[in-house]
């Protein structure tokens, strides 16, 4: 029994998460595998990506880019992984034309015996039209308590109508968190671009681009995943503020419905964070 609490400590959402999407952002909050986030539509965003790419000014090679950040709260999947405390996050991740991708990305921790969640994740991605989808491979890897280890297998798809863009997916692993048996997660979201805001720089004009997006997502596992319970359901929702220099602050509410079961870990909280992206 103590075993199954510990467990409970880890599952946080969240990167993306996930984001499965530009659509959905999830993961922009709560990576937890930045391989589980799906952009948006190449088609769509290609005349923008083409701009970028030609004022990209990185001491990065092309295709790869990176990304650091630091939250109030570490939330994956709804449940703190650092008991509620700040985390420290960053990554690479690697992009080529053809679709294919691969990465690398940490976070501090707090639960048990760990100190560290190490994401290594690759895949393949694409679009049709306003249609994006994803499919990922991702190891989760703790360095001092590697009875969590796991692997997880992502499909993910999202649609952009312009207004809004929705997007869901389905990941499952053979043995979720290294010992709760054979597990899934299945996110949806929605994400709302707002109008953008000019700011006082030079060429400020449109540098604020806000956006509202909401998830949520079912969790179940082969073994009990809390003391009573073999799946649990986690939703979150915030503003997402894109700002010059290739900042971003994000600001969001997070929620299960086990807080009950396994406490201030899963309870409803806010969160804060300030990512910076190279």
């Amino acid at each position: 029994m103590r075993i199954i609490h510990r467990q409970v400590l880890l599952l946080a959402m969240g990167l993306m998460a996930l984001r499965p999407a530009a659509v959905c952002a999830q993961q922009a909050q709560e990576p937890g595998g930045e391989g589980e986030q799906l952009e948006p539509s190449k088609e769509v965003e290609s005349e923008e990506a083409e701009a970028e790419t030609a004022e990209k000014k990185s001491w990065l090679p092309l295709g790869v880019s990176g990304n650091v950040a630091v939250y109030t709260d570490y939330s994956f999947r709804g449940i703190s992984q650092t008991g509620r405390d700040m985390a420290a996050q960053g990554g690479f991740d690697f992009n080529h034309d053809s679709g294919l991708f691969a990465g690398y990305w940490a976070s501090s921790t707090n639960f048990a015996d760990t100190y560290m969640e190490n994401d290594f994740y690759g895949g393949y991605e694409g679009a049709i039209g306003d249609f994006s989808y994803k499919a990922s491979a991702t190891f989760f890897y703790y360095p001092r308590d590697q009875v969590f280890n796991y692997w997880e297998l992502g499909a993910f798809g999202g649609y952009d109508f312009g207004v809004l863009s929705l997007s869901t997916g389905f990941i499952g692993s053979p043995d979720y968190f290294g010992t709760l048996g054979t597990g899934f997660y299945i996110p949806a979201g929605i994400s709302i671009p707002l109008p953008t805001l000019s700011c006082p720089i030079p060429n400020g004009k449109d540098c604020i681009e806000p956006s509202l997006d909401a998830n949520g997502g079912y969790t179940h596992s082969e073994e009990l995943i809390v003391s009573n319970a073999h799946h649990y359901w986690d939703w979150n929702a915030g503003l997402v503020l894109a700002l010059p220099f290739n900042f971003s602050l994000d600001f969001r509410y997070v929620g299960t419905d086990v807080a009950d079961v396994v406490g201030r870990d899963a309870a409803d909280r806010f969160i804060f964070g300030a990512k910076y992206s190279f």
